[in-house]
C-alpha cells in the first residue's frame, strides 16, 4: 500500500464518494429486506435473470430453477413434485397414519385434476406450441453464426414465449399451492405450534422489532418447504448489499467491500448491457450506449478499492492502522537502504 496522499480536497471527495456508494447499497439492501418481511412485494432476482440479454444471458437464466418450466409442463415430473410436497409437509408436522391417509386422498384427487388438464386438447396444443417456439428461440440463441437480425427476432420471440409460459403454468402453480395448503390444514394446532415454534426459535428477535414474517416466508424459514437456488440467491443479494453498504460507509475492510460492490455491479451491468445490437432495457431511466450508471458506479468502486480511504476516515484506521504504519515504515526504510546502495557516500 502506497503512502501517497492526494491532498485534503481529493481525499475528502473520495471519502464522500465511498460513503455515497455505501449508502446506495445499504438502502437498497434494507429496502429489499423490508419489502420481503412485510410481504407487500418480496424481492426476487428472477426478473433480472430471466430478462437477461447479451452473451451471458444463458448463464444468468440458467441460475433459475426450471427456468423454462419444462419440469412443470411434464405430466410425470409435475406429479412427482406434488408427491414430494405432500411428503415434505407430512414429515414436517409429523403426521400420523390417519393424517397421511387423508393427505394421500387429497393428493390423488389433485393428480386426477392434473391428468384432466394435460389431456385437455386445447392445453395439449398450447404446450406443444410452447415447446416448438421455445426450441426455435434457443436454436438461434445458441447459434454463434446467427446474424444480427436473427438475434433481434429471437429476442422479440422470447418475450412472446415468456408470456405463453406464464399463462400456461398459472393454473398449475395455483393448483400446487392449493395442494400444499390443503395438506397443511390437516396438521393439528399442537403439531403446528410445536414444530413451527421449535424451527423458528432462532427468529425470536423479530417480535421485539414488531416484525412478523408473511406466511410464505415463514414456511420457508421454518423448514416447511425447501429453499430453492433462487431463494438462496435472493437472501445473498439482500444481506450482501447491506454488508457491502455498511462496510463502505464505515470504512471497514474498504478494499474488499469496494471490490465486492464492483463484482455485484458487473453482474448487474452484464445482465442487460447497453451494447450495440442488443435490445434496450425497458425499465432503465434515460438512454445509454456502452456506458450506463451501473458501469460508472462500478468504476468508482474500483477507484475506492485502490485508495486507502478507510485509513483516512474509517474503521480501517482503528483496526488496521498500526499494521499499515509499520508496513509503510518498513517500505520507506527499504527504499532508503536501496538508495544508499545505489549512491554510496564517498569520503575524502
Amino acid at each position: 500500500m502506497s503512502c501517497y496522499y492526494p491532498g485534503f480536497l481529493a481525499a475528502f471527495s473520495i471519502v464522500l464518494l465511498r460513503i455515497a456508494i455505501g449508502w446506495h447499497f445499504l438502502y437498497e439492501g434494507c429496502e429489499k429486506v423490508e419489502s420481503t418481511l412485510s410481504g407487500r412485494e418480496p424481492f426476487s432476482a428472477e426478473i433480472y435473470l430471466r430478462n437477461a440479454t447479451g452473451p451471458l444471458a444463458p448463464y444468468f437464466r440458467g441460475m433459475l430453477p426450471d427456468v423454462n418450466s419444462l419440469a412443470m409442463l411434464d405430466r410425470e415430473r409435475l406429479k412427482a413434485a406434488w408427491r414430494d410436497d405432500v411428503t415434505w409437509v407430512a414429515d414436517h408436522y409429523g403426521f400420523t397414519k390417519e393424517q397421511r391417509d387423508e393427505a394421500q386422498k387429497i393428493l390423488d384427487q389433485n393428480l386426477r385434476w392434473a391428468d384432466y388438464w394435460f389431456d385437455d386438447p386445447e392445453n395439449d396444443e398450447k404446450v406443444r406450441k410452447y415447446y416448438h417456439d421455445l426450441g426455435e428461440v434457443q436454436k438461434t440463441e445458441h447459434d454463434p453464426d446467427a446474424l444480427l437480425f436473427q438475434k433481434e427476432r429471437a429476442w422479440e420471440a422470447r418475450r412472446s414465449v415468456e408470456g405463453d409460459r406464464r399463462r400456461l403454468i398459472q393454473p398449475l402453480e395455483s393448483q400446487a399451492k392449493a395442494v400444499r395448503e390443503a395438506v397443511g390444514k390437516l396438521a393439528t394446532p399442537d403439531q403446528v405450534k410445536t414444530v413451527d415454534a421449535s424451527r423458528l426459535e432462532y427468529l425470536a428477535w423479530l417480535p421485539k422489532f414488531n416484525v412478523e414474517l408473511p406466511s410464505q416466508l415463514q414456511s420457508k424459514v421454518s423448514g416447511l418447504y425447501p429453499w430453492t437456488s433462487l431463494d438462496v440467491l435472493n437472501s445473498m443479494t439482500m444481506f450482501g448489499l447491506i454488508a457491502i453498504g455498511f462496510c463502505l460507509m464505515a470504512g471497514f475492510m474498504t478494499p474488499l467491500a469496494a471490490l465486492s460492490a464492483a463484482a455485484f455491479l458487473t453482474m448487474i451491468y452484464l445482465s442487460m448491457p447497453p451494447w450495440p445490437g442488443l435490445p434496450p432495457n425497458p425499465k432503465v431511466e434515460g438512454h445509454y450506449l456502452i456506458v450506463s450508471k451501473n458501469l460508472v458506479e462500478l468504476l468508482a468502486c474500483l477507484v475506492i478499492a485502490t485508495t486507502p480511504s478507510g485509513h483516512w476516515v474509517g474503521l480501517d484506521a482503528l483496526f488496521f492502522g498500526a499494521r499499515r504504519r509499520r508496513r509503510l515504515a518498513r517500505a520507506a526504510l527499504e527504499r532508503e537502504q536501496a538508495a544508499g546502495r545505489r549512491n554510496p557516500v564517498r569520503v575524502g
